[in-house]
């Protein structure tokens, strides 16, 4: 059986006694054998009660300023000094007044519990912060055409939100980049990400006005060879999403870039502009080129790409990414016809206007 030690530690401020045998409240404390119990990590937060008692000079006082009842912080102290293996207190009529051990552990203590007290505020602050910003990686046509255009109605939900978003084709890891949310097109890769498809892109041969001015637009896929293209086949490694049955479209234009590429930029945003420019043809997402004013050319041929919204499952712990998924979904969601390029149903600028 652990070993007993006596203890003298019983009444409360008031007159009442708490947690402590009858014949202790009979008239003089008598002494109360207790069991020393084994001290567990979690006894760190008697440090801090005891603290608290040691700096008020009074158990009422620092229940007050806790935020507890006074008998349950009674009875915490008595878990303290049965540790210690000694009493911490003795009542005065001001309240209580430290014991010789109990004053030497205040010194000790309060070194530690201070700076306990300072790396908790400065957690606090980065915690809160962190939890603030939501990040997110997203190609550059989804950022602009669609992300950027839900801004404000998100900020407008939560005040409190920072965003930070990186435009980039590339498929970014979560872990490595401290990512919230990566908005994928095609594949939605290999690593242990959560999510789901929310939505189908469709893709198709645009040009502009200036471009087709001089070139009379294909009317089949053979006529593809005949025009300038802007981009060759390893601009869409990434994208490997095409539909089974929709391949040809891409392959044929791809065939086209062997034989007429001329012009290769990166990133892919980069072929909208120079598809603008009129310097040729391009393989681009129907949404956002119709959005930058370009002409569909073969307009009854598509491939189509899977949209991805994925995170890690750890995201889901932060109230404000949980609420940020739920709005992209949603808005994902109400875009489905946009996404495959019917721009009359439901188009961005009518959702956010």
């Amino acid at each position: 059986m652990a070993a007993e030690l006596r203890t003298t530690w019983c009444a409360s401020e008031d007159g009442g006694c708490q947690d402590v045998s009858p014949e202790t409240c009979a008239g003089e404390a008598a002494p109360v054998l207790l069991p020393r119990v084994r001290m567990t990590e979690a006894n760190w937060d008697l440090f801090r009660l005891f603290f608290a008692v040691a700096s008020t000079g009074s158990v009422n006082r620092a229940a007050r300023e806790l935020g507890m009842s006074q008998p349950t912080l009674s009875r915490r102290l008595k878990e303290l000094e049965r540790y210690i293996g000694a009493p911490l207190f003795f009542r005065v009529s001001s309240g209580v007044k430290l014991t010789e051990e109990g004053e030497a552990l205040r010194r000790s203590a309060e070194g530690m519990v201070r700076s306990f007290e300072s790396f908790h505020r400065d957690l606090s602050l980065r915690v809160g912060d962190r939890s603030c910003a939501v990040k997110i990686s997203a190609t550059e046509g989804l950022t602009k055409h669609w992300l950027l255009r839900r801004v404000r109605k998100l900020h407008a939900l939560n005040s409190h939100i920072r965003l930070e978003i990186n435009s980039t084709v590339q498929q970014q890891n979560l872990a490595a980049s401290d990512l919230d949310f990566v908005i994928r097109m095609g594949h939605p890769g290999d690593d242990e990400l959560i999510g789901r498809r929310v939505a189908t892109a469709s893709f198709g041969i645009f040009a502009s006005e200036v471009y087709l001015a001089r070139h009379p637009a294909p009317q089949s896929f053979a006529e593809l060879s005949e025009h300038e293209i802007i981009g060759c086949p390893t601009d869409f490694a990434a994208l490997r999403g095409e539909r089974t049955g929709e391949l040809e479209l891409l392959t044929r234009f791809k065939a086209a870039g062997d034989t007429r590429g001329w012009l290769r930029t990166m990133p892919i945003a980069n072929h909208f502009a120079a598809t603008v420019e009129g310097l040729g043809l391009a393989f681009l997402a129907v949404p956002f080129a119709l959005a930058e004013g370009l002409v569909r050319v073969l307009p009854h041929e598509s491939s189509t790409m899977d949209v991805w919204l994925l995170r890690r499952r750890e995201t889901d712990l932060r109230k404000m990414t949980r609420q940020v998924r739920r709005f992209l979904e949603a808005e994902f969601n109400d875009s489905r016809a946009w996404f495959m390029g019917h721009q009359g149903l439901r188009t961005p600028l009518q959702r956010t206007a």
